[in-house]
């Protein structure tokens, strides 16, 4: 995935949301919020007005950030996202003052409350917070920026454009004529233009099943392919996954976090002595902590596996700079219980090769995308019954003993996300500050008290550990047990290599004696 360049503005948004980005307005809940962002800790004081200033002349870059959502009488279309006429920076950038010299651990507990709550939908769905007065002369930006806008790989895209890359860095040219935005559509205007829309997506509908009528062989190809796959989903989610603790209740809107810091380069060298890609080594990491963590807490497994989500960037060579949300799944199961590190490795190595060897992910895009066939005001009511539900019970299971909570709590399809973002591998400043480090935020909702999002940066890969402390109360724990996984798989490569190297010696050896 090619990084977009500071300064260089995203491709052409198009205005009404589709089904994918939809869904995350649909489906988020006041215990469930579906906004992701990133902590972004700088060396040395930033200034509140110099952020605004910076952001400022960078907002003609960031299109996507002056639009709100507008919605369609009777949801009768998806929302639209037009440019904001009330639109004022000051909304969304934020100053938050803390005690000269905060610790880590209380900079995290701040940060988490202003993370927790939704983002107001009669503004554009994104803030950025600066706080200040961190131990070691630091300051930190923290972004929340609403699913439905974009995904890691775009929200990443956005980031790039907002910061520098160099401290010194001129802001980017103004724009060829002031924005001046129009009027919000009226709720007429509004309707008519759904409906337009609506013929307008039938008649493409009706043109790509004359397409495919004039080529059967690929409808049932792409018929076989999602019937497959529907049975293959069918068998995984009736098999029983491990009933992990962070599993058992619905999640309350309060947040803790954990991150783990370690360095691409010993990742890469990891994976080139054990194999597999840097996505599979992730998963070792993720999956072995996961089970210590369950031993330390003497769940029992039953031999139940690990189920993890891991969403698959689906975007093609042209949709770079796209927004939006662009993403299928997989669904690796590995072992629950702890393993010795290379056999980890090997079987998380296995699970994903029979994944690519099946198209799954390809396989679950295809079925995707059949949800714009599903009408927005069954799709919207679905959700908000849903929701609401779901708020309820959270609310419920809060109040209720641990064990009752429990058996009212449906059984996990999958046990946690794990989501991979890449990032810049260059510093990245703002008003001359270096970030020295990003952490990557991301959602809970439902029964997921527990998920992971990772991003490189600088060299660096991060571990961003996102809890409900209600359900998962030792975030840190699971953190510790990552951090020792990862020195025991450099600690195998190491040995592997160098009996690589005594072998190659050896065999040199026998060939002159020879």
């Amino acid at each position: 995935m090619t990084m977009a360049t500071p300064g260089t503005p995203p491709a052409k948004l198009s205005q009404r949301m589709s089904s994918q980005d939809a869904s995350f307005i649909y489906g988020e809940s006041n215990s469930g919020p579906l906004h992701i962002g990133t902590l972004n800790i700088f060396d040395g004081p930033i200034d509140y007005d110099e952020v605004v200033e910076h952001m400022a002349q960078r907002m003609h870059l960031l299109q996507r950030y002056r639009q709100k959502l507008t919605f369609v009488p009777f949801n009768l279309a998806h929302a639209t996202l037009e440019d904001d006429p009330d639109f004022d920076l000051h909304n969304h950038v934020k100053r938050h003052s803390l005690p000269e010299g905060t610790d880590d651990k209380a900079f995290v507990r701040a940060a988490m409350e202003i993370f927790e709550p939704v983002l107001d939908r009669n503004k554009p769905l994104w803030e950025m917070h600066l706080f200040q007065g961190l131990a070691g002369n630091r300051s930190a930006i923290m972004w929340k920026i609403h699913h439905c806008l974009v995904d890691g790989v775009s929200g990443m895209e956005l980031l790039t454009v907002a910061l520098d890359l160099r401290a010194e860095a001129s802001p980017p040219p103004p724009p060829e004529q002031a924005w001046e935005p129009p009027p919000l559509p009226s709720p007429f205007r509004t309707l008519t233009n759904a409906l337009i829309d609506l013929v307008q997506n039938r008649l493409n509908d009706a043109r790509k099943v004359a397409e495919l009528v004039e080529s059967p062989r690929a409808v049932a190809e792409q018929a076989t392919i999602v019937a497959g796959f529907a049975g293959k989903m069918a068998r995984m989610m009736s098999r029983q996954i491990v009933a992990a603790p962070w599993n058992a209740g619905l999640v309350s809107p309060a947040r803790s976090l954990a991150w783990l810091n370690v360095s691409f380069t010993d990742l890469r060298a990891i994976r080139h002595t054990l194999g597999g890609t840097v996505n599979d080594i992730v998963l070792a990491i993720l999956s072995e902590a996961a089970a210590r963590y369950m031993k330390h807490h003497e769940v029992r497994t039953n031999h139940a596996p690990l189920r993890i989500g891991c969403p698959v960037n689906v975007r093609r060579g042209g949709e770079s700079g796209a927004l939006g949300n662009r993403v299928s799944m997989m669904f690796p199961e590995l072992p629950s219980e702890p393993m010795e590190i290379v056999a980890r490795v090997q079987a998380v190595i296995r699970e994903t090769e029979r994944i690519k060897a099946g198209n799954e992910a390809q396989a679950l895009e295809l079925m995707l995308s059949g949800s714009d066939l599903i009408s927005p005001p069954m799709m919207g009511l679905s959700s908000l019954i849903g929701t609401r539900a779901i708020d309820l019970a959270s609310r419920l299971s809060g109040l209720a003993p641990a064990g009752i909570a429990q058996m009212l709590t449906p059984p996990p399809s999958i046990n946690f996300i794990a989501t991979n973002v890449p990032g810049a591998q260059v510093p990245l400043y703002l008003e001359g500050r270096k970030m020295i480090e990003m952490v990557p935020l991301v959602p809970l909702s439902a029964n997921l008290g527990y998920n992971v999002a990772i991003v490189s940066y600088n060299q660096m890969l991060i571990f961003g550990m996102m809890a409900e402390p209600r359900l998962m109360a030792d975030v840190e724990l699971m953190q510790a047990f990552a951090a020792e996984v990862f020195i025991e798989l450099m600690g195998a490569a190491k040995q592997a290599a160098e009996a690589r190297t005594s072998a190659g010696s050896n065999a040199e050896k026998a060939s002159h004696a020879a």
